[in-house]
């Protein structure tokens, strides 16, 4: 069964090279603008500029609240400011304000400007919060009413509510001075008889940020409490805006990919948007610093051999075990560093459970190359025939991935106490730093088994 990018693609690709502008955009009509964003960003940028002026402005928004940085930049400097304008008074404000400050920060006086003024001040509101805050996230068009209403006049309420308002699911309750003091569900209210009084069944114990809280915090705290939005109030209670989920997915999708892209050593510095929307210089600057690192650090396995070179000529036979323990002591603390960046993520783990962690690995070292080191010393044996030989491949191996464990748990719990972005620490680097040590374990153990042959 085909996917509706798997059939709108070839759709709108063959209806721009035959110049059926006037179809294509019947055919567009029909489709959720979450699609047309998918087929938008594997176009080539004329053809991309092209489609997105076949749709109209309410679609236009909405596909750009999808699309990535990339191709929001190159549709932007291309339309004429007042569209340009026009497109940002059709979106929520956060979203507006994303577009302003990141991707064509130095168009923003002249969007501004051009905006309705209502608009243009509540964004200028919203970009006076630090950057990653939750106050870039929030929007101002939230639904509230007072202690007083019964049910049934707060369901007559929301039939007159602002169409811009993002979400109803939840109602928040405010006194004269605009200080938040309740908050109920839709499904909560419902439920009431039609002359129940708000202050009887609203939540007063509310779960709120500030303004200038972390995103990531905010994310991790909705995502926990399975809210569908959240408030922002300052610190004297007075009710800002809300962040609705669809904002904390973003953060938490974006957070997400910089740690994968971390964790391929990768830096993320715009390499987080779609694939065909990134240019090719961008990837290849993103990736060279980190490779130029990893290669350099690759030098220290040489260094090592270089410091055997004599037991390695004795004992010929010792190299052809090389790829084997590197390659196992490699992969160890890669899935090691994996499951502790997961859990410093999730907040499993903290600074506070590292000798608990530690101890943990160190076990979980032990028999997996315990277990490991029976088939590696008895597959030893078979290829050489010789005891001592295969003695010293089984107990490297248990020495390798008991370290492997070790620093693999270690350093990510390091890094994240001192600031440092755990999957910076990425399993490229652990292994890297695992392959030399491993080696330097394998053959010291050569040189305690196997003194005689290399006499």
């Amino acid at each position: 069964m085909s996917t509706i990018l798997e059939r709108l693609e070839p759709q709108v690709r063959e209806a721009l090279e035959e110049g059926h502008l006037e179809s294509l955009r019947e055919i567009l009509a029909e489709e959720h603008p979450a699609d047309i964003s998918d087929v938008l960003e594997r176009l080539e940028p004329d053809q991309r500029y092209e489609v997105f002026q076949l749709l109209d402005i309410e679609t236009q928004a909405e596909v750009l609240d999808r699309v990535g940085q990339d191709a929001t930049r190159e549709l932007f400097v291309r339309l004429p400011v007042e569209e340009a304008a026009d497109l940002l008074d059709e979106l929520p404000m956060d979203d507006a304000v994303e577009i302003l400050t990141e991707d064509v920060p130095e168009l923003k006086d002249q969007l501004l400007a051009a905006m309705e003024t209502e608009d243009a001040a509540e964004v200028q509101r919203l970009m006076q919060y630090p950057p990653e805050s939750a106050g870039l996230l929030m929007t101002e068009k939230y639904v509230h009413v007072g202690k007083d209403l019964t049910a049934a006049e707060a369901l007559q309420y929301l039939q007159r509510v602002d169409e811009e308002v993002e979400t109803v699911s939840d109602l928040y309750v405010l006194d004269d001075d605009n200080k938040l003091i309740g908050v109920f569900s839709l499904r909560e209210l419902l439920r009431q008889r039609p002359d129940t009084r708000i202050e009887e069944f609203m939540e007063t114990d509310i779960v709120f940020v500030l303004p200038e809280t972390d995103q990531e915090t905010v994310a991790r705290t909705v995502a926990h409490y399975h809210f569908m939005g959240i408030p922002v109030v300052d610190e004297n209670q007075i009710m800002l805006g809300i962040i609705t989920v669809d904002d904390v997915i973003d953060v938490l999708v974006e957070e997400n990919t910089e740690d994968i892209l971390r964790f391929g050593a990768v830096e993320s510095d715009g390499t987080d948007q779609p694939y065909f929307t990134i240019p090719l210089f961008r990837v290849l600057r993103s990736r060279f610093g980190w490779l130029l690192l990893l290669m350099v650090a690759d030098t220290l396995t040489g260094t090592v051999l270089r410091l055997f070179d004599a037991q390695l000529a004795a004992v010929v036979q010792l190299s052809f075990y090389i790829p084997l323990l590197i390659g196992t002591g490699g992969n160890t603390g890669s899935q090691t560093v994996s499951t502790i960046i997961r859990g410093l993520a999730v907040r499993d783990i903290r600074f506070g459970d590292i000798f608990r962690v530690l101890r943990r690995e160190l076990m979980g070292g032990l028999l997996l190359g315990i277990g490991l080191s029976i088939v590696a010393g008895t597959r030893a044996y078979i290829w050489d025939g010789n005891i001592l030989l295969a003695v010293t491949v089984g107990f490297s191996i248990v020495a390798i991935c008991t370290w492997a464990n070790v620093i693999g748990a270690l350093i990510p719990m390091i890094a994240h106490r001192v600031g440092i972005d755990a999957a910076v620490v990425s399993a490229p680097m652990i292994s890297t730093l695992v392959d030399a040590t491993g080696l330097f374990i394998y053959l010291t153990i050569a040189g305690l088994f196997l003194a005689g042959q290399m006499a």
